[in-house]
């Protein structure tokens, strides 16, 4: 359900950054930042067999900047930190469990701010290594990570107990994810729950006047835009069909640009799974036994379309998309509950009721990932291509990875 999350989290985020905006000074110290953090905390055990764990410990590094430059998104987001963070994590248990190495840019945002300036949130996503893996002979009970290199997801409250122009002195408390977005078996993820307690040094580059023509708070600067996307995925049935196949999707969408900073609409999707092609065409006993409708038609019933709404945060060349969607048609997915939600008994293997929560998984989608832009959103391009890397999910739990590059064309902005 991670991912899930963290998709509301994002669209609640981007809403409350622009409705609570800090009422800022004439300058501001533009400066670059070192940040040296240790964290505590617990390894949630997926399943009763999983190894146990001591208590988390890990350290991490983060390197960033602040910028009050002529940037609308920069002002709009309340003049955000952003940079890179580095991470070493110890899950307490170095036999079965091991350690990953996290590297992925960050969001920093303040919060409050009419309130206070010393809490911030903190968001990032990018990728990890994993020392240790599954592995049915040597490793059986790690249920939590089949492949070395995998999705990782981090977002932190802090609160500055020390708050200087140099030098600042935080505690904070949140969440770490690591899963490979479906692309091997078994991949439940691990998720940990942690405090930590950081230092941040500050080096000033200069001090700098807001400019005054960036989009001031109540004007509004929009354009229409309409996109269009193709993507190649990756991911794996289930555990005893443990290949990696290929998603295609498509879609077509159409929405809003405000501010050359957020980015918001509707689009229509098109995919097809060729691992449900492959299995329902191999006629499995399980198909023939119990979705014998699913072999009549195995193209059709390999493919899914729905709508989904989309935001996107804007920053220069790069954005964060979170996406929540309807999956109008997927048939093949009852086979995908089969598979996956069930267990194995002295009498066979008993698979899960296809209830109220497998109902809501076929219909429910959602999507995380980032992007890339061949031209800056600063200069408001007519325009665009851009490459995205995204996990995509059944109600927040991981369905494929996937690749994709993307055109959008956008016509001549409108003020208001």
């Amino acid at each position: 359900m991670i991912l899930k999350k963290t998709t509301a989290l994002l669209i609640i985020l981007v809403s409350s950054i622009t409705v609570a905006q800090e009422n800022i000074s004439t300058t501001k110290n533009n400066y670059n930042f070192i940040g040296v953090g240790y964290t505590i905390g617990q390894t949630m055990r997926p399943l009763s067999i999983y190894p146990e764990t001591k208590n988390q410990q890990g350290i991490d590094i983060t390197l960033g900047t602040t910028t009050f430059e002529k940037d609308s998104w920069a002002k709009l987001l309340n003049y955000p930190k952003t940079g890179i963070l580095l991470s070493y994590a110890d899950f307490g248990n170095q036999e079965k469990v091991g350690y990953g190495i996290t590297l992925m840019p960050f969001f920093d945002f303040g919060i409050l701010n009419k309130v206070t300036n010393r809490i911030r949130f903190q968001v990032g996503l990018g990728g990890s290594y994993n020392n240790l893996i599954y592995d049915k002979v040597n490793n059986p009970g790690n249920h939590a990570i089949s492949t070395h290199f995998t999705w990782a997801f981090r977002s932190f409250l802090y609160y500055d107990l020390v708050h200087r122009k140099d030098f600042n002195l935080k505690i904070g408390t949140g969440l770490t994810h690591f899963s490979n977005g479906h692309t091997r078996w078994p991949n439940l993820g691990l998720n940990s729950y942690l405090a930590t307690i950081k230092t941040e040094f500050n080096f000033t580059k200069n001090t700098l006047p807001l400019p005054e023509e960036t989009t001031e708070i109540g004007s509004s600067e929009t354009q229409t835009y309409y996109t269009t996307r193709f993507g190649f995925g990756q991911k794996t049935l289930y555990r005893n069909y443990n290949s990696l196949k290929n998603v295609y999707t498509a879609s077509f969408g159409i929405g809003r640009i405000k501010n050359r900073t957020f980015k918001y609409g509707l689009s229509f999707y098109y995919r097809f799974y060729e691992d449900y092609y492959d299995y329902i065409k191999e006629k499995d006993s399980i198909i023939t036994t119990h979705f014998p409708k699913l072999a009549n038609h195995p193209y059709q019933n390999a493919t899914a379309f729905g709508i989904f709404s989309n935001c996107e945060i804007l920053i220069n060349h790069f954005s964060v998309e979170a996406a929540l969607g309807i999956n109008l048609y997927k048939p093949a997915y009852k086979l995908d509950w089969y598979v996956n939600n069930g267990s194995f008994t002295e009498s066979g293997y008993i698979a899960e009721e296809f209830g109220t929560q497998a109902k809501i998984k076929k219909y429910i989608s959602s999507r995380l990932g980032l992007r890339y832009y061949a031209i800056t959103a600063k200069k408001a391009p007519q325009h665009n291509v851009f490459i995205a890397a995204n996990i995509n999910a059944n109600l927040g739990q991981a369905d494929f990875s996937e690749l994709s590059f993307g055109y959008v064309y956008s016509p001549k902005s409108k003020n208001k």
